[in-house]
């Protein structure tokens, strides 16, 4: 590789997007998920999206997690939520174990050359199963509701019909709205 393109000093550092960073999903992941993450992206070289192997145990140790699931939560929450995507699964045998690998959503495949997915800045928080407001957090107890106060605007707060302009004159009339002096005169 030409000098053109190293970095002074040659150590490497892991940059996260302002996309990601400021995304609803990336402000819902768990501190696992996102140093699962890191992991991730630690491992991706420029040329190895779609092959970037990480299995559960060995994401384990990195956590320092006492239990493989804790990683395997942490992976199924990033495939989830749309930073990454399982490219080809892992599979064991007695001869060959061979982790998973993965590609991250936000680079392009150098396997299939498929586009960048984004598919984390799609992703909408779960809706809470709210089913009607208790009134709590209202910002009325609607026992005013259609009554009218004495001494209040009523003309610029109609609550049962729709709202009239109160003068007939246009707002984009050039006299009401370009008032300005030249040489101490006004002019319309």
């Amino acid at each position: 590789m030409s000098s053109k393109w190293k970095r002074k000093g040659g150590q490497k550092f892991l940059m996260i997007d302002g996309a990601v960073f400021r995304s609803a999903a990336w402000k819902a992941l768990l501190p696992a998920e996102r140093v699962a993450y890191e992991e991730l992206k630690w491992r991706y070289d420029g040329t190895n999206n779609g092959r970037i192997g990480l299995g559960c145990r060995e994401l384990a140790e990195l956590l320092h997690a006492k239990s493989k699931d804790t990683a395997s939560r942490a992976l199924a929450a990033l495939q989830e939520k749309g930073f990454v995507a399982k490219a080809k699964p892992s599979g064991f045998t007695l001869k060959h174990r061979v982790a998973t690998e993965w590609r991250l959503t936000e680079y392009r495949d150098d396997v299939t050359g498929e586009l960048p997915t984004r598919e984390y800045v799609r992703w909408k928080p779960p809706l809470e199963n709210k089913t009607q407001s208790d009134g709590s957090d209202a910002r009325s107890d609607g026992s005013d509701r259609g009554r009218i106060i004495p001494g209040a605007n009523t003309v610029h707060s109609p609550m049962d019909r729709t709202v009239r302009p109160v003068s007939s004159k246009s707002q984009s009339d050039a006299s009401a709205t370009y008032r300005y002096t030249i040489g101490g005169e006004t002019n319309a």
